[in-house]
């Protein structure tokens, strides 16, 4: 599978990196917020990124983050569907609640999504 080069991944990696720092450096209550909302971000653009490619390869009907979690992992774009549903969850919870326990666990999670985000991002490099 090849994927179309027009799909630029420039806002995605720009952002993977914005998490990556804000990962690494939170420490207060607002840099762990900040950090948060940079998932939320990854997040969106992860989907929709995803999203752009099923629909370059001729797939349509791909609306929601969860339909698209699961043709990404049936083409091979993603290799664990599970974990990506569960940051589905974690985005709902950080996006609909704000609870200071909820983010900290939210927060304590983002190196396993940054990890994921990783490896989708080389995997659609090593595609185009």
């Amino acid at each position: 599978m090849v994927i179309d080069k027009k799909i630029s991944l420039t806002a995605l990696i720009k952002a993977k990196n914005q998490l990556a720092y804000a990962i690494k450096n939170a420490k207060s209550e607002l840099e762990i917020t900040g950090a948060i909302k940079c998932f939320e971000y990854c997040y969106e653009l992860s989907w929709k990124t995803m999203k752009k490619i099923l629909e370059s390869m001729g797939l349509v009907d791909i609306n929601s983050p969860r339909t698209v979690f699961i043709e990404a992992f049936k083409n091979q774009l993603i290799d664990n569907l599970s974990v990506w549903n569960s940051f589905i969850t974690q985005r709902n919870l950080t996006f609909h609640t704000y609870d200071e326990e909820i983010a900290l666990e939210v927060f304590d999670s983002l190196p396993q999504f940054l990890d994921h985000l990783v490896k989708f991002i080389e995997h659609i490099q090593n595609k185009q």
